[in-house]
């Protein structure tokens, strides 16, 4: 993973906590008087034509057409650096071994799929077609490389969202071993030994991204009052980390892909509801209105998507045992898809949504209990996997393809165009029967014996 300097004092000592009372700063992008503030006309007026058609907005508002609003129409020479080495960024596709060469980052891999002409191009030079993940070239430098592109305001937007702070140490360690006991279960997506390595290392520290991606999912079971408002919720807490994350996600922060799934796996831990702002909270008028029934791009939904697309755009898609990928680096690929997967069926169910996911595009293998494995090429794991949390995780999968077979056969738009057929049905109560039959016992549920883990489960069921 990508490495980024956090700032000194970004603990304790110059840590801040989550401020779950203060009220947004009027100066911060998105506040409702962030642009109300900047205009010098009174409210209520509209934009005009004349007869030429031509816009007018009103006097003051800082919006206009003019030689001012035209775009940048050249390049800075460090663009124009990029530019030319990004032109040549394929040709090392083309060069004799470059299929077989070994890959040394995982977050930089490049996927050709079959149908690619450029997949065809190299194929032909090198005469091999099994082979779907390239390394980077290292002129493809990635979004990291244009940090030093950074303008003010993106700068000041980070700063203001609070990016660069972390809460003190003892807080943070908290939430980082509330996620990993209650989190990491569910999206095992992330090597735990990897990444406390490098938590302990003030010299070579986590992503920033993925730490504030972190911390966010682990306030959200983090029972620490510090976390609480005066109600005892964590939300405005979970807001504050959600905030960050985004900000850094959203300015190209992080340039590791695989850094970038696994924090956009955790941003859908800060979920406020279905369509939009605390709908539990909201009456039917209410819900009719565009502030609760617009806002569908910060759920659960449009996070597990998203970060669907980003690990199909680097082949997480697709089968790595014959790439040059380590074994560690397989092994995480793999939990990483299956996590996917398992978010996409499960967030389809709850939400009444189309699958995104189609099992034809993919030839993952299915993952098994030596995957939890996080063993490095010459170093042994710190922490070893938990049987349980091995076991629910394996039987989660298998029941997560069995909500994909109901919502095929069941509630997808193609299935109301045919007759109901009782096989299907007949299927569906098959396979629910035999994974209930088969289910691992450290995992089954049992009145007499109640478990956490068995229990969420069998709630699935």
């Amino acid at each position: 993973m990508a490495s980024v300097a956090v700032p000194p004092n970004a603990h304790a000592g110059g840590g801040s906590l989550p401020n779950t009372n203060a009220a947004p700063n009027s100066q911060t992008p998105g506040h409702p008087s962030f642009r109300s503030e900047r205009a010098d006309s009174p409210r209520g007026q509209s934009p005009t034509t004349d007869s030429s058609g031509t816009f007018h907005a009103p006097p003051g508002n800082g919006l206009y057409n003019g030689e001012r609003g035209m775009p940048v129409t050249t390049l800075s020479e460090l663009q124009a650096a990029q530019q030319v080495s990004n032109d040549g960024s394929m040709i090392p596709f083309m060069k004799p071994k470059f299929a077989r060469a070994p890959i040394k980052e995982a977050g930089r891999v490049a996927y050709l799929g079959e149908s690619s002409n450029l997949s065809l191009l190299v194929h032909d030079w090198h005469g091999t077609t099994d082979v779907v993940h390239y390394p980077l070239p290292d002129t493809v430098k990635g979004s990291r490389a244009r940090l030093t592109e950074l303008d003010n305001v993106e700068i000041d937007i980070l700063h203001q969202r609070g990016a660069f702070l972390l809460p003190p140490r003892a807080l943070c360690d908290e939430l980082v071993d509330s996620f990993f006991k209650w989190v990491a279960p569910v999206v095992p997506v992330i090597n735990r030994s990897r990444f406390m390595r490098r938590y302990r290392d003030n010299k070579n520290p986590p992503s920033l991204l993925l730490l504030q991606a972190i911390l966010l999912a682990g306030s959200r079971v983090c029972t620490n009052t510090q976390l609480m408002d005066a109600n005892g919720s964590t939300t405005p807490a979970a807001m504050t980390f959600y905030k960050r994350a985004k900000a850094l996600y959203d300015a190209n922060y992080e340039d590791d892909r695989v850094t970038i799934v696994q924090a956009l796996i955790l941003m859908g831990w800060y979920w406020e509801g279905p369509e939009g702002k605390y709908p539990e909270r909201a009456t039917l008028a209410d819900a009719c209105r565009s502030d609760i029934a617009s806002d569908v791009t910060r759920n659960v939904f449009y996070w597990s998507r998203v970060a669907t697309i980003v690990a199909q755009g680097s082949g997480m898609h697709r089968s790595v045992e014959g790439s040059q990928l380590s074994r560690a680096d397989k092994r995480l690929w793999k939990r990483i898809w299956w996590t996917l997967f398992t978010r996409d069926r499960s967030v389809a169910v709850a939400l009444g949504r189309p699958v995104h996911i189609n099992t034809d595009d993919s030839d993952v293998e299915m993952i098994s209990e030596d995957d939890f494995i996080e063993d490095e090429t010459d170093t042994k794991a710190e922490f070893s996997p938990d049987h349980v949390h091995v076991q629910f995780f394996l039987q989660y999968v298998r029941l997560c393809e069995i909500m994909g077979l109901v919502l095929s056969q069941q509630y997808s738009v193609a299935s109301k165009a045919r007759r109901q057929n009782a096989i299907d049905l007949t299927h569906s109560d098959m396979a629910l029967a035999d994974w209930l039959q088969n289910c691992a016992k450290e995992v089954t549920w049992e009145k007499s014996r109640h478990h956490f883990w068995s229990a969420l489960l069998h709630s699935n069921y």
